[in-house]
């Protein structure tokens, strides 16, 4: 999707990438917002809307133990539908995969952080909840932004690259996101 979503390919198709992304970002938003605030309504009707918070920590390290021992997250093995590009108008297109994106689990999850969020929502309530879906939805669609200046099939080449360079980089970042996070909750929640 990254590498389809550029001023280059939406100018072969005869598109805005600007609009798409800014419908992207607005789908990714709604989607994380509705996704998540809908899990900390329905954690909210059933009682656990009080999250203790050494719950939160034990799913950090839950979450940060398997992705570093490199186990797959379970959920769908599909990303969005590419037929779309060629299919649909710009804007439509940039909300359909914004939202899908933003949901967190109607494409390919890449972390186990992402079912750890999705069940901390679900413990800390509305609305709460909802805006750590809006946060969800403004990081799925951070790295399209990064793609504003490929304009020729080598720059998408070399962009493409060093993302893949970049793989090991953001799974060593994320892991140290957790491990912030956790040591925080400790700190708060021990003193």
């Amino acid at each position: 999707m990254l590498s389809s979503i550029t001023p280059l390919g939406q100018r072969g198709r005869g598109m805005s990438w600007a609009r798409t992304v800014v419908a992207f970002w607005v789908g990714a938003l709604i989607a994380g917002a509705v996704v998540f605030g809908l899990l900390g309504w329905i954690g909210e009707s059933i009682g656990i809307d009080r999250l203790n918070p050494w719950y939160t920590i034990g799913l950090l390290v839950a979450a940060g133990s398997l992705d570093l021992a490199g186990v797959k997250p379970p959920g769908l093995h599909r990303q969005v539908d590419e037929d779309w590009l060629g299919r649909y108008r710009d804007w439509v297109v940039g909300l359909g995969f914004g939202a899908q994106l933003g949901a967190g689990f109607a494409t390919i999850i890449p972390s186990f952080g992402t079912w750890a969020m999705l069940l901390v929502a679900l413990g800390i309530g509305f609305p709460y909840a909802m805006f750590i879906g809006i946060a969800f939805g403004a990081g799925r669609s951070l790295l399209l932004f990064s793609t504003r200046s490929v304009r020729s099939t080598s720059s998408l080449a070399d962009r493409m690259r060093r993302f893949t360079h970049a793989e090991d980089a953001a799974r060593r970042a994320a892991l140290a996101g957790y491990a912030t996070v956790l040591v925080l909750m400790v700190v708060v929640n021990v003193t």
